[in-house]
């Protein structure tokens, strides 16, 4: 994208034409910074030719707008301190140092006004998408972690792992379980799970010789206590209702 067209798109953001999206502003930002980025180095190639005249040292004239990096919120403040004459052999690099002023202040001064404007909800997909919408047809609420999760065959579906390491790791305890509004087997089993669980902890802590060891035995035992009050109340209280997608066939 070139300066143009960054300014057209801009205009179509001021005038109310065109949404400006979060990740639409910051992918804007960072074409304007390259373009800045390019004419800068530009103009400083112009100064830097200074040094193959012999008759003439570099001075200190254009030293800021040489070391000086510019941004569409510092070009106002770059500009101000450009010199309005400068030495013979130094004029080129004002007119270069100049030229990227004139070039780019328009652009910069609407960048600035349409950072205003950025909307920083989700941009919409402007693909359609490869798979449906989900829905919850066809869903449950799983028995152990109380997510609502697609049915096969009127059990839960595998959820609750990560292939984050190129594999499937962990699965939740509810998979292969009826959802909760039909069944509190699942509930049940994980109940089971953490009463054994604990019975293998307590006879652990009474064994564990170092105080570290003790103290994180203890620690999964106080957990354990608030999830097995969880699950036993959840399996005491527990009375069929209708599925997410409100189908009672199974009451």
């Amino acid at each position: 994208m070139n300066i143009r067209e960054i300014e057209s798109f801009l205009d179509q953001v001021i005038s109310g034409d065109r949404i400006l999206y979060n990740v639409d502003f910051v992918e804007l930002k960072g074409w304007l910074n390259r373009r800045l980025d390019e004419a800068h180095e530009a103009a400083q190639k112009e100064y830097l030719k200074v040094v193959h005249q012999p008759a003439h040292e570099r001075s200190d004239e254009l030293r800021d707008q040489y070391y000086g990096t510019i941004y569409p919120h510092t070009l106002a403040g770059w500009t101000k301190k450009l010199p309005k004459s400068a030495s013979g052999p130094f004029l080129n690099a004002l007119g270069a140092f100049w030229d990227v002023s004139v070039q780019f202040t328009p652009a910069c001064d609407k960048f600035l006004k349409a950072k205003t404007l950025v909307v920083k909800t989700r941009k919409p997909s402007e693909t359609p998408r490869k798979t449906p919408e989900r829905t919850i047809d066809n869903t449950g609420t799983c028995s152990c972690c109380g997510q609502n999760v697609k049915l096969d065959g009127g059990r839960i579906v595998a959820h609750g792992y990560t292939i984050r390491y190129g594999y499937q790791s962990g699965s939740c305890a509810g998979v292969s379980f009826a959802p909760i509004e039909v069944s509190a087997d699942g509930a049940k089993a994980y109940l089971r799970g953490l009463e054994a669980f604990q019975s293998r902890r307590h006879a652990e802590l009474g064994t564990a010789s170092e105080r570290k060891q003790r103290w994180a035995i203890e620690a999964d035992l106080r957990s354990l206590k608030i999830d097995i009050h969880h699950f036993t109340d959840k399996v005491v209280s527990w009375v069929a209702k209708a599925l997410p997608d409100g189908r009672k066939d199974h009451l």
